[in-house]
């Protein structure tokens, strides 16, 4: 992919530290990602890929470091030299922030496609209905889902449904969007319809964090790729260079595998 416009840092990760237990699942990550830029985390299952992300979203709370976006601290204030959380009121606000797009796409059964993409705008965003309805169909349409807006999820296949989730999470104009395996839970002939939406926003400029286990995916639509291993980040670069040049035997070792 060409170089991304130059933009400032909008995500800055410092030092993250999360534990499950006595697990330390992510072990000092530093990850900067600017405005506009696209970035894929790749590596190995149990690498703390997902939980990243989570991290960022505030889905999981995290044990030290700091996370900036668009440059507010998230999650935490210090105090005094402690960490305090944030009340849920200014959490909300803040996950509101991003956009999570998950595996397994979370959609409501009992809601239309249409009603699934409305609900954050009238609940979170506070809109009108029929300006969340206009919206929603909007962002519809831009996933190729324009017949389908009055479809149940147990009416879309699995690609369709991936892509409602991703016109929900867009819809409510997050500043970043975070992407978590979102092929994964797809059968294979699915997967290049979401691909496709995916690299449209991409190409439309969106600020996205990908996690993803789609080596040509991440090589083709990603400014920077990031190879996690044992909670740290062991290596970035420009696709092309993690791709063909990698610096370390772990990375390579790592991309034989998934070749295979």
């Amino acid at each position: 992919m060409t170089e991304p416009l130059a933009g400032r840092p909008l995500l800055q990760i410092r030092g993250l530290h999360k534990h499950f237990k006595e697990i330390e699942v992510l072990k000092g990550v530093d990850l900067t990602v600017h405005e506009r830029e696209v970035v894929s985390i790749i590596g190995s299952s149990g690498s703390g890929k997902t939980t990243l992300l989570r991290c960022v979203n505030l889905l999981e709370e995290f044990d030290g470091g700091e996370i900036v976006l668009d440059g507010e601290s998230i999650g935490y204030r210090v105090r005094r030299g402690r960490r305090h959380r944030l009340p849920d009121r200014l959490l909300s606000r803040q996950r509101a922030m991003t956009g999570m797009v998950f595996q397994n796409f979370n959609l409501f059964p009992h809601l239309t496609a249409l009603r699934n993409v409305m609900l954050g705008l009238t609940k979170v965003r506070r809109m009108q209905r029929d300006e969340a309805r206009v919206l929603a169909q909007t962002w519809l349409g831009r996933v190729g889902l324009a017949q389908r807006m009055e479809s149940y999820p147990s009416q879309l296949s699995g690609g369709q449904q991936q892509r409602v989730a991703i016109a929900r999470a867009l819809a409510m104009n997050p500043k970043l969007v975070l992407l978590d395996e979102v092929t994964s839970a797809l059968d294979p002939e699915l997967v290049q319809e979401v691909l496709a939406t995916v690299k449209s926003l991409a190409d439309e400029g969106a600020t996205l964090l990908i996690v993803t286990h789609e080596m040509g995916f991440a090589r083709q639509v990603s400014h920077r790729v990031v190879f996690m291993d044992k909670g740290q980040i062991a290596e970035q670069g420009a696709p092309a260079e993690i791709f063909e040049r990698p610096a370390s035997a772990r990375l390579a070792e790592f991309l034989g595998s998934a070749r295979r």
